[in-house]
């Protein structure tokens, strides 16, 4: 499955200055990419959402994410 989630809130390990550059959506999406039931990943900062393909069902989806700092609305 393939969805568009808006991200509310992104907590990123990568970033120091709090400013979340494209660098950290490259960052994040490969990070997403490289777990289980994750197909494929893109998040896009400016417009705070995530293009996702995966596996998963809805809880396992949002738990992932959560662990990772991305809450989705």
């Amino acid at each position: 499955m393939t969805e568009t989630l808006t991200i509310t809130y992104m907590k990123c390990s990568f970033c120091t200055a709090k400013n979340h550059c494209s660098a950290c959506g490259v960052e994040l999406s490969a990070a997403l990419e490289e777990k289980p039931g994750v197909l494929s990943a893109q998040l896009n900062i400016p417009d705070n959402s995530l293009c996702i393909g995966h596996a998963l069902d809805r809880d396992a989806l949002e738990d992932l994410l959560d662990g990772m700092g991305l809450l989705v609305d």
